[in-house]
């Protein structure tokens, strides 16, 4: 995947409630989501409350991108999976596709079964 480091104000999906969308989560003050509808529910809930201080937008801030052809012709020869915004290879998930295709060639070289203690198992 990758990332472009932009400056100005982030792609709002939401501008009444300030959620952003940075390619790969949404974004409610200092918080991330996976789903938009669980932005809008916290944000929704945290507007009524009456100490509420609410912070500004980032001024800059990480844009992700979907795999382009080359990187999904790389990730079929080894079955890697993209699936919000996570590269998925043995129900593992990778930030960046560099991660998935060392550990892929490294199992499939090794016959190892899919245990990388350095990862988080998807859920």
């Amino acid at each position: 995947m990758r990332t472009t480091q932009c400056t100005g104000v982030p792609p709002l999906v939401d501008s009444a409630l300030g959620i952003w969308f940075d390619g790969r989560a949404y974004h409610y003050q200092q918080y991330r989501y996976d789903r938009l509808s669980d932005a809008v529910a916290y944000a929704a809930i945290d507007g009524r409350r009456a100490s509420r201080q609410p912070l500004p937008l980032p001024d800059s801030w990480t844009e992700w991108h979907a795999p382009d052809a080359a990187d999904r012709a790389r990730m079929a020869a080894y079955g890697i999976g993209y699936e919000q915004g996570m590269f998925q290879y043995r129900g593992y998930r990778y930030d960046y596709l560099d991660q998935a295709l060392a550990y892929a060639a490294q199992a499939e070289a090794t016959g190892a079964a899919a245990s990388a203690p350095h990862e988080r198992p998807s859920q």
